[in-house]
């Protein structure tokens, strides 16, 4: 590709997820962490060791884990969080069936391009990323520490809420079944890959490459992306990251003056603690505009054991549940308002913050809890593009204004590049095997009655959060479970 003076680099940022939340027998670990290239000062002023490596292409690239040594700093979830709840109150649809996204996902790549500003794009990047009291630098440094910690075999641990150190005095469902094998601990899988393509005739900084490996564990790849061949090089990475749910990340072709793709999958694959009971899974009625209102069929699960659960009794009144993985290291949160609609729920996002997330789980207690909750495969395909300029990101969607050249290096062509395009997939699903019996229906016939109660039969929140470090994984409402 030959760039006259009056080029401008379209670049493009792929966001992808997927989450399956099953009862199967045994998962492996799998950590993928793709690695690049080289060094320099720009490296050494976030204080990174500086160790050359050669980059491969993705198919071949080896899995690594992140060259930051692991840590926690709930600063740095606390960012994610921050930016999760501005970015679900700018993504409101009319009529979607859900708006669930991964925040995890999406500040990733928010901060690769983060990591390569300077100047104004720099400053916008600053204020809506690094927390008050961090600057810039100890951001990276420190996201990097947090993002190894999540991968690591054995993450460090010191968050844990007060219900994560309780027993239930009622029944002991968290010990295994007699009779059962011991399954292996950290038996989920959490794979978070980045990769950034850019055209092979750019000039790329070597200090970018090697700050995007040791600090997000990236792959840098040159890629003519005006061949027809490079949009299938791309889908196929992230179909082998995704484990083959999202096969087709872009549709159709790039433009013709794209120079750049970065790109960040998600994979979470994980086990319930305490499993749905297939047997009692049947066709319900689910409100998704109050109970006064039309309803549909959905196919609705039963659970009850002992649970972390929480209702705020204010105004709101706000029932919250958590639903443990087996490894205890991941929780799937579901919120719902009282009398919950399409018009509460939204109302309750508009009002929601970081300390009252963080409140309403450090008051939640362990303790024998009732769950209807429906099966679900949402597919979501979000662009991303007008809610980041709503946030205050502008610069960098201006051909004019963009400032990156911390990520390609400065040359007599005046190229501008810029973001076109921020798109945002997600898969997720959540479901039962239904392995117990008759004996195990019968049982929770029983239990229907508990005292603390959650009926999904209405809107609610999804918020899926790795415990050790605060990161959150998913995060959105369902209007519609179908």
């Amino acid at each position: 590709m030959k760039l006259s003076q009056t080029t401008f680099l379209a670049i493009y940022m792929l966001s992808v997820a997927v989450v399956q939340c099953q009862w199967t027998r045994r998962y492996t670990t799998s950590g993928y962490t793709p690695m690049v290239r080289q060094t320099s000062r720009f490296a050494s002023r976030l204080g990174v060791d500086a160790t050359p490596s050669t980059a491969a292409p993705a198919k071949e690239q080896p899995a690594r884990s992140f060259a930051q040594p692991p840590q926690n700093d709930p600063r740095v979830a606390q960012s994610v969080v921050d930016l999760m709840l501005k970015l679900s109150n700018t993504i409101m649809q009319q009529q979607s069936k859900t708006e669930i996204f991964s925040p995890l996902s999406i500040s990733m790549v928010a901060n690769l391009l983060f990591l390569g500003s300077k100047g104004a794009t720099h400053t916008e990047f600053n204020k809506l990323l690094t927390p008050t009291g961090m600057d810039w630098k100890q951001l990276h440094r420190n996201y990097g520490g947090v993002l190894a910690n999540m991968m690591a075999p054995t993450p460090i641990d010191n968050r844990r809420d007060p219900w994560r150190r309780e027993t239930c005095h009622e029944e002991d469902d968290y010990e295994e079944e007699v009779g059962q094998p011991t399954i292996a601990q950290n038996t989920q899988i959490i794979r978070v890959a980045n990769a950034i393509f850019f055209h092979s005739s750019l000039s790329i900084s070597q200090q970018y490459v090697q700050l995007a490996r040791e600090l997000y564990g990236s792959l840098v790849y040159p890629l003519d992306l005006n061949a027809d061949s490079s949009v299938g090089v791309i889908n196929r990475w992230v179909n082998d990251m995704t484990a083959g749910k999202i096969s087709r990340m872009i549709e159709g072709p790039l433009s013709s003056n794209a120079g750049m793709v970065v790109a960040n999958a998600l994979y979470f694959k994980a086990e319930w603690r305490r499993q749905f009971d297939g047997y009692s899974t049947r066709n319900a009625a689910f409100f998704p505009d109050g109970m006064d209102r039309s309803s549909y069929t959905v196919k609705m699960m039963f659970l009850s054991a002992c649970l972390p659960f929480h209702r705020t009794y204010d105004a709101a009144d706000v029932t919250i549940v958590g639903l443990p993985y087996r490894d205890n290291i991941t929780t799937m949160y579901l919120i719902q308002p009282a009398n919950s609609s399409r018009t509460t729920l939204r109302r309750l996002q508009g009002t929601l913050n970081a300390k009252t997330l963080e409140t309403w789980i450090g008051r939640m207690k362990l303790q024998k809890t009732s769950v209807r909750l429906p099966k679900m495969h949402l597919r979501s395909s979000l662009d991303l593009s007008q809610s980041f300029q709503r946030l205050g990101f502008n610069s960098i969607f201006s051909p004019a204004k963009s400032d990156l050249s911390n990520m390609f290096l400065a040359t007599g062509g005046g190229q501008k590049p810029y973001v076109n395009q921020i798109i945002h997939k997600l898969d997720l699903t959540v479901d039962e095997s239904g392995t117990e019996g008759a004996a195990a229906t019968a049982a929770l016939i029983d239990r229907i009655g508990s005292p603390a109660f959650f009926n999904g039969n209405s809107p609610f929140l999804i918020y899926l959060r790795h415990e050790p470090t605060g990161l959150p994984l998913f995060y959105g409402p369902v209007f519609d479970p179908r």
